[in-house]
C-alpha cells in the first residue's frame, strides 16, 4: 500500500509541474535579458558615448523596422539622447534628409550596401555612422545598432533584445491615418520647394487591379497633403485627367497640365496585413523616384474600415482562385510580344469610376493598323465593343491617338467592381462578322489591356 501511495504522489508532482509548465509556456515569457524599447534606447547610447570619440560629427539616419513610426520614434530618441549627451556634434537635419533620401534611392535600385551607404555618408562631412535594424524575433524584437567611423570603414555594433510593452505595441500597430499621413509627410520632406502632384493608380501586386483600398488611400493622401501645404498641392480632378491624357494617351507632353509629380503604388497582401508601397515620380520625362515609403495597414484595421485588397464585386469582393484565373486569362493581350508600340488606357489616372461617372479610353499606335476592343464585365461576360457597326473607323494611323467612343461616353453603373478591356490590332482589315478571318483575328500582331474599377457614389471605403 506505501509504495502504491508513493507512486500516486510521484504522478501528481509529475503532473502538477508540467501543469505548471504548459501554464507558463502558454503565456507572453521573455528573455531573461530582455529590456522595454526605452531601456534599449537607453543602454545604445550609454554603450557607444563611452566608444564613440569626444567631439566626433555623428550622422543618425532612420532604422529598418517593422513599422515607420517605430523606425521614427528609435530615430528621434536616439538623436535627443546622443545631442543631449554633450560629447557629439550632429549633423544638421537637413543634410540627414539627403542622406536617407540618397540611400533609399539605392536601395530602391538594389545597388546599396555598407561601402556605399558610408560613401553616402562622408560627403556630408560625418564621421560616425549610426544606423540599424529592428527584427521580429518569436515574440520579441531585436534591435542591432551600429556605430561605422566613415574613414576607416569599421563597425562598433551592440544588439538587445526587446519585450513588447503598451510604448512598442502602439508604434507597431498605428492605424491606418497615422502611417499613410507619416509617407506623405516624408514625401513633402523630400521635396525642396511647392510641387503639384497627381494621385495616380495605386494597385494590387504587379497587377493593373484596383480596389476599395485603393481608393481609400487616394483619399487619405489627398487630405495628408493639407497638412503640407507648402511643399505638396494636389491637382485638381480636371488637372489630372488633362495629365492622364498627356502622359497615358500620349497626345501632348504631360508638362503641359501644370502636374509635376504623380504619388503612385501597389499593396500586397503579408499574412493578414496590406504592405503598401507609395512612390513620389517626377513627371518629367526621366521619371524620376522622389520619395518612396513603404509601411503596413493591419488586419484589423482593414477589417475596421472594411478595406479589401482584391476588387469589389457586386456587394462583396471577388475570391482569389477567380481574380487568379481572370489574370491567367487575359494574359495573351499584356502586350509581351508586340511588334511595335501599341497602347490603350483610361481617361482617368486612378484606374478609378464611381456610379454614375462617364468613361473613355485612348488607343494610341505606333503605326498603321486595324483594332478591335473587347469588353469584359464584372461577372466575366465579353462582347466586342468596338467596332459594332459598319460606320465605325477602326482604322489608325501611325503615330495616331483615337479616344474611343467617337461621339459619346460610356456611363459607369452597377454591377460594382473590375471591368477589363482588351484591344487587339492586325496589319489587315477584317469583317465584323469575323468568319472568314478567323486566323488573322487569332494572331494579332499587337495586343494591349486595361482595367478599371466601378464603385458605389457614396464613399464606403
Amino acid at each position: 500500500m506505501k509504495k502504491i501511495k508513493s507512486l500516486l504522489l510521484f504522478f501528481l508532482f509529475i503532473f502538477y509541474f508540467s501543469f505548471v509548465f504548459v501554464s507558463c509556456a502558454s503565456r507572453n515569457v521573455y528573455s531573461a535579458d530582455s529590456l522595454t524599447l526605452d531601456a534599449a534606447i537607453d543602454g545604445t547610447v550609454s554603450y557607444f558615448a563611452s566608444r564613440i570619440p569626444s567631439g566626433a560629427k555623428v550622422a543618425l539616419v532612420p532604422f529598418d523596422a517593422p513599422s515607420g513610426l517605430l523606425s521614427d520614434y528609435v530615430f528621434e530618441e536616439l538623436w535627443k539622447r546622443f545631442e543631449d549627451s554633450g560629447k557629439f556634434v550632429m549633423v544638421d537635419r537637413r543634410n540627414l534628409e539627403r542622406i536617407e533620401a540618397e540611400i533609399k534611392h539605392q536601395y530602391e535600385t538594389g545597388r546599396v550596401d555598407d561601402a556605399h551607404m558610408v560613401s553616402i555618408t562622408k560627403q556630408y562631412g560625418a564621421e560616425i555612422l549610426v544606423h540599424g535594424q529592428i527584427n521580429v524575433i518569436g515574440k520579441e524584437y531585436r534591435i542591432t545598432v551600429y556605430a561605422t567611423d566613415v574613414e576607416k570603414a569599421s563597425s562598433n555594433q551592440r544588439a538587445f533584445i526587446v519585450k513588447p510593452d503598451s510604448r512598442l505595441a502602439s508604434l507597431l500597430n498605428a492605424s491606418a491615418d497615422a502611417v499613410v499621413e507619416r509617407a506623405v509627410r516624408a514625401m513633402a520632406g523630400s521635396v525642396s520647394q511647392k510641387t503639384v502632384v497627381a494621385v495616380g493608380r495605386i494597385s494590387y501586386a504587379d497587377t493593373q487591379t484596383v480596389s476599395n483600398l485603393s481608393a481609400w488611400l487616394k483619399n487619405s493622401i489627398i487630405t495628408g497633403t493639407r497638412k503640407h501645404r507648402d511643399k505638396l498641392q494636389v491637382a485638381g480632378e480636371s488637372e489630372s485627367a488633362d495629365f492622364a491624357v498627356a502622359s497615358l494617351g500620349m497626345t501632348a507632353d504631360a508638362a503641359n497640365s501644370g502636374i509635376q509629380a504623380v504619388i503612385i503604388g501597389n499593396f500586397s497582401p503579408l499574412d493578414s496585413d496590406a504592405e503598401v508601397l507609395l512612390q513620389l515620380v517626377s513627371a518629367g520625362g526621366n521619371r524620376m523616384v522622389l520619395a518612396s515609403e513603404r509601411f503596413i495597414i493591419t488586419a484589423a484595421e482593414l477589417e475596421r474600415r472594411k478595406l479589401s485588397l482584391l476588387p469589389v464585386k457586386g456587394s462583396g469582393v471577388i475570391g482569389k482562385a477567380e481574380f487568379e484565373a481572370k489574370q491567367k486569362a487575359i494574359d495573351p493581350y499584356s502586350g509581351k510580344n508586340n511588334k511595335w508600340v501599341f497602347t490603350i488606357t483610361p481617361d482617368v489616372l486612378d484606374g478609378i469610376y464611381r456610379d454614375g461617372s462617364y468613361m473613355s479610353m485612348l488607343v494610341y499606335s505606333e503605326r498603321d493598323c486595324y483594332f478591335r476592343i473587347i469588353h469584359i464585365d464584372v461577372n466575366g461576360n465579353s462582347q466586342i465593343i468596338y467596332p459594332v457597326s459598319a460606320n465605325d473607323n477602326n482604322f489608325i494611323r501611325a503615330g495616331q491617338t483615337r479616344r474611343i467612343p467617337d461621339n459619346t461616353r460610356y456611363r459607369m453603373g452597377p454591377p460594382f467592381g473590375e471591368e477589363i478591356i482588351l484591344a487587339a490590332a492586325y496589319e489587315r482589315p477584317f469583317s465584323l462578322t469575323m468568319e472568314a478571318d478567323d486566323r488573322i483575328l487569332m494572331t494579332p500582331s499587337v495586343t494591349a489591356r486595361l482595367s478599371y474599377t466601378i464603385l458605389p457614389m457614396r464613399n464606403e471605403e
